[in-house]
């Protein structure tokens, strides 16, 4: 009973982290910027690049097991919850993505 608790905890922490991260990350752009014109808030801003990430991990990933020929599972159940494997490999992805040091980022 504690374990899928905590895992869920962990889960929600270290996404919090990554949108505190990419919020960080487009204030700084921001406040380089100084532009005088409308824009969304950075948390919107962040969560927008987040699905976006996933989205397109989620679509090379499913582009290159179709490629390659390798069966991945339609759905894996993990202490009770169903999800597709390959969604949730593009989401970890999509979380770990902003503690990533990589050149040439805009934001």
């Amino acid at each position: 009973m504690l374990r899928p608790v905590l895992s869920t905890f962990l889960i929600f922490l270290v996404l919090y982290a990554s949108m505190g991260m990419r919020v960080h990350r487009i204030q700084s752009a921001r406040a380089r910027k100084k532009a005088y014109e409308e824009a969304s808030s950075p948390l919107g801003q962040a969560i927008k690049d987040f699905v976006a990430v996933a989205g397109g991990v989620y679509l090379g990933l499913m582009a290159l097991a179709e490629f390659l020929k390798i069966p991945a599972p339609v759905k894996t159940e993990l202490w009770g919850v169903a999800f597709d494997p390959i969604a949730a490999i593009a989401v970890a992805l999509a979380v770990i993505a902003p503690f990533l040091p990589i050149r040439g980022r805009n934001w």
